[in-house]
């Protein structure tokens, strides 16, 4: 039976009352049996057609919902952007740099999100160098949300790419295990309890320049990981990374792992990590996060061997200690206190230096009124020498603490600080003061200026720095944005030349047509640097364009999920036919008319009215089980259904599921 639900105030109203009324109508000249029909046969006689029912009437003009679209599903969106940059470096020359931008997305619906990006650059290097004129490039093709089947999410990747590893296991408080770039293949598997990682290729680094492109370093790279969700509190994680013929590092493999519980409540949660290398190196850090009421408490314990390897890339080793963190948050006030022990030279070696670092700081502020707050840090570091190679022993007691006020043209904060200094055996000290100051003077432009002053003094070289800057951005029309910026710095040091140094940029954002928007940035930087103690400074005088133009155009609508949601992965169809099936046998034969006009339901929400044919789809149903059912009581009477149950359907994934609905007459 088709739900109340589904009554004339349901969308859409009018043809839907229209439809009860004219079925609830007596008998008329109008209203005949289906055509093709055998007059006199028994029972049949008194039977009549609606001509919103049978498609043989004259004059029936069902459309399917779905047949008339202003865009197509699917968001999809490209962009071609040219760069320009161009570098004046006095004392080496100049540099032209020039290169192209490619971007594209797409959605589909049965394979994913696809993303394109590729760039080619030529470079003109410094005239003053000599060095070879350089062309490169780089391209990468992404798969987002690949449903495999109904429980398996795949994102491929080919091209410049990461081995990245699961967050859990790559991120912690303290210790990172960085990823690599490389030329090559990724894939990322993924059930919703397990994950799967792997890639390969040859390592390289990106271009400094202001267009990426790739070179190849030295060496290959392969790894594989894997995640997995025991229940809701565990989950255990791990990587296998290898390396060969890199210039940086030798040959080897590693290694790591982790172990992560969370309570139900998310409000505790402890992870415990491990790294080993073919090389012997090895390290263990344990990390744990607790929320007791307002507090949260974050504290852990690391020792990591030296030289310890990880893929290519540098990591923390040859080091161990222990780390806390408590923050206290509330809407008026916010208290964070930390404390760091560590120290290196974890094997105690007479040939290298070994020194124990002491950190506290403690940090808050608090909102006095409502545009009014004060806050400050007091902190305290200390390293001290361990054996005879790690030196003298150094320490320094910051205080620091700031008033902020909003005022009627902007908001000011200073900020007053004095540190205790103790260096290479002697006793120093340093003050200073910042004052910055938001300016709120037209709605269109947000201005911002900086000044301020530190000295320090009874170190080996006393030294005063005095700098003042100012920020801007002015909306000048909804088209056109241009900003800027300036910087001054004077230094002062003691038996050494006073060095000044300056910067400026100046940046435009125009949108001078539709899709079409280009933006100039422009700077100039003189950085004053003494060469010797008496007679004067060394200048340096850099200029720099960049010049970007960019043509975009994106489309499409997001594919819309018709059917209740099931925790399976990607999307199918459902159609069927409904006709009028006259023997009773289940199956449509050649004679037997189609059923238009009939409203079908998929989980008993989604509609969809049958076509000329008798036919209904409904797209983009996530897969799963659901439910088709008929509104019969919509249906010209004598027929209906047999059996007015909601037939159940197994909807697999870029499949079509079939439930064909036969009407049969129920005063037989």
């Amino acid at each position: 039976m088709r739900p109340e639900s589904v009554a004339c105030t349901r969308r859409p109203p009018l043809y839907r009352c229209l439809l009860v009324t004219l079925v609830a109508l007596p008998a008329t000249p109008l209203l005949a049996e289906p055509a093709g029909s055998s007059a006199g046969t028994a029972g049949e006689g008194s039977a009549y057609l609606d001509r919103l029912i049978d498609p043989q009437a004259e004059g029936s003009t069902w459309l399917a919902d779905d047949e008339v679209e202003e865009q197509p599903e699917g968001m999809r969106s490209f962009s071609t952007e040219y760069r320009h940059f161009q570098q004046d470096l006095d004392q080496a020359g100049k540099s032209y740099e020039d290169g192209f931008i490619l971007h594209g997305r797409r959605e589909t619906r049965d394979y994913g999100e696809f993303e394109m990006l590729a760039t080619a650059r030529y470079e003109q290097p410094l005239s003053g160098l000599d060095e070879p004129d350089n062309v490169g490039g780089r391209f990468t093709l992404r798969q987002y949300g690949f449903a495999a089947n109904d429980s398996w999410l795949l994102d491929n990747t080919l091209g410049i790419l990461r081995s990245d590893a699961d967050p859990v296991l790559s991120n912690s408080y303290r210790i990172n295990l960085p990823s690599t770039l490389v030329s090559g293949a990724k894939n990322w598997s993924r059930n919703g309890r397990t994950d799967l990682r792997m890639s390969a290729g040859r390592i390289g680094t990106l271009g400094v320049g202001r267009i990426e492109d790739f070179d190849t370093t030295s060496g290959t790279l392969a790894s594989i990981g894997a995640s997995h969700a025991m229940n809701s509190n565990w989950l255990a994680t791990g990587q296998l990374i290898a390396i060969n013929d890199s210039e940086e590092v030798p040959d080897h493999e590693s290694a790591a792992v982790a172990l992560q519980f969370q309570t139900d409540d998310r409000r505790h949660r402890y992870v415990g990590h491990a790294l080993v290398d073919s090389e012997g190196g090895n390290g263990f850090w344990l990390d744990a996060d607790d929320q007791l009421g307002r507090w949260r408490h974050r504290y852990g314990i690391f020792r990591l061997d030296p030289d310890l390897l990880w893929s290519d890339a540098p990591i923390l080793d040859d080091q161990q200690g222990i780390y806390t963190r408590s923050e206290l948050r509330s809407p008026r006030y916010n208290l964070t206190v930390g404390t760091d022990f560590n120290e290196n030279n974890v094997e105690q070696r007479d040939d290298l230096p070994q020194r124990r670092n002491t950190s506290v700081f403690v940090t808050g502020n608090r909102r006095l009124q409502r545009y009014m707050s004060l806050g400050g840090t007091v902190s305290f570091n200390r390293n001290e020498p361990r054996n005879v190679l790690a030196g003298d022993r150094a320490q320094t007691l910051r205080l620091s603490t700031y008033v902020q006020q909003r005022f009627g043209i902007g908001t000011s904060r200073l900020e007053v600080f004095v540190a205790d200094i103790e260096e290479r055996g002697e006793d120093g000290d340093a003050h200073g003061v910042v004052w910055d100051q938001g300016w709120e003077l037209w709605r269109e432009l947000n201005l911002s200026t900086t000044l301020s002053h530190a000295k320090t003094s009874g170190l080996a070289r006393n030294e005063q720095r005095d700098s003042a800057s100012i920020l801007f951005t002015h909306t000048l029309s909804p088209d056109f944005i241009w900003n800027g910026s300036a910087r001054y710095t004077n230094v002062k040091t003691e038996g050494r030349v006073d060095t000044n140094n300056y910067n400026a940029t100046l940046g435009a954002v125009w949108n001078f047509r539709r899709n079409w928007d280009a933006r100039l940035d422009l700077t100039w930087t003189r950085a004053e640097e003494p060469f010797d103690l008496l007679a004067g400074v060394f200048d340096v005088d850099e200029k720099t364009l960049l010049f970007r133009i960019r043509h975009s155009i994106a489309g499409g609508r997001p594919f819309v999920a018709t059917g209740n949601q099931t925790g399976a992965s990607g999307f199918g169809e459902v159609s069927g036919e409904v006709f009028y099936d006259r023997n009773r046998d289940g199956e449509r034969q050649a004679g037997e008319r189609a059923a238009s006009g009939v409203f079908v339901y998929l989980d008993g929400r989604y509609e969809r009215v049958t076509d000329n044919q008798g036919r209904y789809t409904f797209r983009n149903v996530p897969a799963g089980t659901h439910t088709v059912s008929v509104a019969v009581e919509d249906l010209a009477l004598p027929w209906g259904l047999e059996d007015e149950t909601p037939r159940s359907v197994e909807v697999s994934v870029r499949q079509d599921s079939s439930v064909d609905f036969a009407l049969t007459r129920i005063n037989e």
